[in-house]
C-alpha cells in the first residue's frame, strides 16, 4: 500500500460511465457528498467522460475564455461556473474524469495527502504506458516535458487536479487527458498558465497510445492503491429509453411534448420509458410510444447514451444507497394525421412545438442534448 496518498483502507463504490453531462455530474456529486456525510456508507468514486465544456473555478474569470459565449455555442461546448478551487480548464470526450466523493473525518483530515494520492494514480499511469510526468511546485496535477517527445516542446499538463472542500467531504477531481481535442484547451488560458502548454498520451505517444479504457483500467487501479479504496460491491444502472417524438408540420417539424402529472414530476418531456427484462432498446421505445401516445412510427437511433444519479427526492428508494439511469436516445417520426391518445395516468396534457419551444420546455440535459441532435440531423435534409 502506497504512504503517497492515504495509507488506510476506507470502504469504497466505484462506478465508470462513458458519458454524464456536466450539469448532471454536478447534480451527481451533490447527491453522493450527501450519502457520504453518514460514515457508515462507503465512499464514493466516479469515473466519466463529459460534454465538451468549460469549467470555471472560484479563481476564474471570463477573461480566461478567449472566445465568445456565441462560438461556444455553435461549437458545442458549454460554459459552467463551479465551486471547486483553480481557474478555467476544459472537459470533453477523450478525457478520464474522476470524482473522488469522500469522508475525510476519523483520521483522514489531510487534503493535501489526498491531492499527492490523486497526482500519483495518474504519474503512475503515465508511466504505465512510458510517460515520465512528475509535480510542479504551485502547479498542482501532473506535468510533461515534452521536448523528450517532440522537437519544441516544453512543460505540458497530462493530468488536472481542482478539489473543493466541505466539512471534510471532498467534491471534484481529477482529469486525466487520453486523447481529448487538445485545440479547444488554445479557447481557453487553461488553470492560468500562459507559459505551459497541455498534453495527451496521445500527443506524445500518437499510434502507441493506449486506447481509452486500457487508460481507464490502470487509472482506476492507481487510484484505489494510492487513495487507500477498498472496493465494495454496487448496484448497476437501471436502463431506459428516450424516443423523441416528432412529425412534419406544415411550418417545419414539430415535438411532442408531454407534461408529467405532479406525482411524477411535473416537468414536461417527449416519450421515455424503463426497459423492461427481455426488451432489446428498440422494443421499449415502440412499447413506451404505444402506452403513453398509442402512436407508431419510424423509430432512428440517435447514438447517444448517458448516464444520470437518480434524485431520490423525486424517486423514493428502500434505501439510501445511490441510484444511477443509463438512457439511450432515439427519434421517431409519426405521421402528422395521428392522433394522440395520451395516458393520462402519467401526462396531464400535450402538445407539437417547434425546436425552440421544445428545447426551452426541456428540463434535463439528455434530453436537450438528442433534441440538438434531431435537429442538426433534419438540416441535413
Amino acid at each position: 500500500m502506497s504512504t503517497i496518498g492515504f495509507d488506510t483502507l476506507r470502504p469504497a463504490q466505484l462506478r465508470r460511465f462513458p458519458l454524464v453531462f456536466y450539469t448532471a455530474g454536478l447534480r451527481l456529486q451533490q447527491g453522493l457528498a450527501e450519502y457520504v456525510k453518514d460514515p457508515a456508507n462507503p465512499d464514493q468514486l466516479v469515473m466519466l467522460s463529459h460534454n465538451p465544456v468549460f469549467t470555471l473555478g472560484r479563481n476564474a474569470t471570463t477573461a480566461d475564455i478567449h472566445v465568445t459565449p456565441e462560438f461556444c455555442e455553435e461549437q458545442g461546448v458549454e460554459i459552467q461556473a463551479t465551486d471547486r478551487g483553480g481557474e478555467v480548464t476544459y472537459h470533453g470526450p477523450g478525457q478520464i474524469v474522476v470524482y473522488p466523493i469522500c469522508n475525510l473525518v476519523g483520521g483522514r483530515q489531510d487534503v493535501g495527502r489526498l491531492v499527492r494520492g490523486l497526482e500519483e494514480a495518474m504519474i503512475r499511469t503515465g508511466s504505465d504506458f512510458g510517460v515520465v510526468a512528475d509535480r510542479l511546485k504551485g502547479a498542482p496535477g501532473i506535468w510533461v516535458d515534452t521536448a523528450k517527445y517532440r522537437k519544441g516542446g516544453g512543460l505540458e499538463k497530462l493530468g488536472a487536479v481542482g478539489l473543493h472542500l466541505s466539512r471534510w467531504i471532498t467534491t471534484h477531481g481529477i482529469a486525466f487527458n487520453v486523447e481529448p481535442n487538445l485545440a479547444h484547451f488554445g479557447w481557453i488560458t487553461p488553470c492560468g498558465f500562459t507559459d505551459k502548454g497541455v498534453c495527451s498520451l496521445r500527443s506524445l505517444l500518437e499510434a502507441a497510445a493506449p486506447a481509452f479504457e486500457t487508460a481507464a483500467d490502470r487509472l482506476q487501479q492507481h487510484l484505489c492503491e494510492c487513495l487507500g479504496l477498498e472496493l465494495q460491491p454496487s448496484r448497476t444502472s437501471s436502463q431506459s429509453v428516450n424516443a423523441l417524438t416528432w412529425r412534419r408540420g406544415p411550418d417545419g417539424p414539430e415535438v411532442l411534448m408531454m407534461l408529467r402529472v405532479p406525482s411524477h414530476g411535473f416537468w414536461w418531456q417527449s416519450v421515455t420509458g424503463m426497459m423492461e427484462p427481455g426488451e432489446s432498446f428498440e422494443e421499449t421505445a415502440h412499447r413506451e410510444l404505444m402506452e403513453e401516445t398509442g402512436l407508431t412510427g419510424k423509430l432512428t437511433p440517435l447514438f447517444l447514451q448517458h448516464t444520470f444519479w437518480v434524485d431520490s427526492s423525486i424517486i423514493h428508494f428502500p434505501d439510501p444507497e445511490p441510484r444511477f439511469n443509463t438512457e439511450t436516445c432515439f427519434h421517431m417520426e409519426v405521421p402528422y394525421d395521428l392522433p394522440v391518445n395520451l395516458f393520462l395516468e402519467e401526462h396531464s396534457e400535450f402538445k407539437w412545438c417547434g425546436f425552440k419551444e421544445a428545447y426551452d420546455l426541456m428540463r434535463w440535459e439528455g434530453s436537450r442534448a438528442a433534441l440538438r441532435l434531431l435537429q442538426k440531423e433534419l438540416e441535413k435534409h
